[in-house]
C-alpha cells in the first residue's frame, strides 16, 4: 500500500474513533507502533489530530476541511480566471466527470444552456446548478453525503461506480500542489478522484497559483495521470520545466507553455 493511501487511512480511522490507541491503529493496520507515530505526528503537524498518553485523538479539523460553501467565498477571481482558459475544453467534451469543487462550480457558471453535455458527478453542488439545464445529461454518483464539505457524495458504492465510468475528460482541483504532485486537504473524495483519472481519456487539473508548493496533507496523485494543468498565473519556473519533462501541459492567461 502506498504511504500517502495509508496516512488517508489511518487519519479517517482515528476520525471515525475520535480517540484510539497508537498500538490499537498498529494492530488494525498491521504495521509497527514506530511507522503509526510517524503518520500521525505527520497529521498532528497538520492541525488534523493530536497525541496524548499513547493515543491519538481527533482535533479541531475546520482549518483543514473547509465547507465548500466556505471556500466558494474565497479566491473567486483566481477561479474565474481559471474557469474562461478551461471553458473551450469543456465545450469540445462529449462527457466530463467534474469533481466537487469551488473551481468546477465556477467553470460551470460559463456554460451555455444550450450545449449538450454528459456529466458525471458525486457532488450535491454541480447537482442543483445543471439540473435545470434540459441539454445537460447527469448522472449522480452515489453514496452516502460528506458531513466534511456537505457536498460530496462518498462512500464504496460511489468508487465502484467510478470503476464503470469512462469519459472525454476530467477536471478536477486540489488543496495544493509541487513538483511531486497534487494534494487535498481532506480525503473526502480523494479514491473516487483516484480512480476516475484512470478513466478519463484527458485530465485537467484547475488550480490557482497560491495552492503551489502549499503544505498539502494527502496526496492525490502525482502528475503521471494528468495531460494538463490550468492555473491562473505564472508559477516558479524551474517547476514548470520539470513538468513539460512529464508531459504535462501548462495553461494560464496570456501565456502557454506546451511540449512540442
Amino acid at each position: 500500500m502506498k504511504s500517502a493511501s495509508r496516512q488517508s487511512l489511518i487519519y479517517d480511522y482515528i476520525k471515525k474513533h475520535s480517540e484510539v490507541s497508537i498500538n490499537h491503529i498498529a494492530r488494525y493496520f498491521n504495521i509497527s507502533p514506530v511507522t503509526v507515530r510517524r503518520y500521525v505526528d505527520k497529521l498532528e503537524q497538520n492541525g488534523l489530530v493530536s497525541r496524548k498518553y499513547g493515543k491519538a485523538l481527533i482535533a479541531d479539523n475546520s482549518k483543514a476541511e473547509l465547507s465548500f460553501y466556505y471556500r466558494s467565498m474565497n479566491g473567486t477571481e483566481y477561479k474565474q480566471a481559471i474557469a474562461r482558459l478551461a471553458l473551450p475544453h469543456l465545450l469540445e467534451s462529449s462527457s466530463v466527470f467534474l469533481d466537487a469543487s469551488t473551481t468546477v462550480l465556477e467553470l460551470l457558471k460559463l456554460l451555455p444552456r444550450t450545449h449538450s453535455l454528459t456529466v458525471y458527478t458525486a457532488s450535491t453542488a454541480i447537482l442543483n446548478y445543471l439540473k435545470d439545464y434540459q441539454n445537460v445529461k447527469l448522472f449522480i454518483m452515489g453514496g452516502y453525503l460528506s458531513h466534511t464539505d456537505g457536498v460530496t457524495l462518498d462512500s464504496e458504492a460511489t468508487i465502484n461506480m467510478a470503476r464503470q465510468i469512462f469519459v472525454d475528460t476530467a477536471f478536477i482541483s486540489c488543496g495544493g500542489f509541487s513538483a511531486g504532485g497534487f494534494f487535498d486537504n481532506a480525503t473526502t473524495g480523494i479514491d473516487v478522484k483516484r480512480t476516475i483519472l484512470q478513466n478519463s481519456a484527458h485530465n485537467y487539473l484547475l488550480a490557482d497559483h497560491t495552492k503551489f508548493n502549499s503544505n498539502g496533507i494527502f496526496l492525490v496523485e502525482t502528475w503521471a495521470p494528468i495531460q494538463t494543468l490550468i492555473c491562473d498565473a505564472s508559477f516558479d519556473k524551474q517547476t514548470e520545466r520539470l513538468l513539460e519533462t512529464k508531459e504535462v501541459h501548462i495553461e494560464y492567461p496570456k501565456y502557454r507553455i506546451q511540449n512540442t
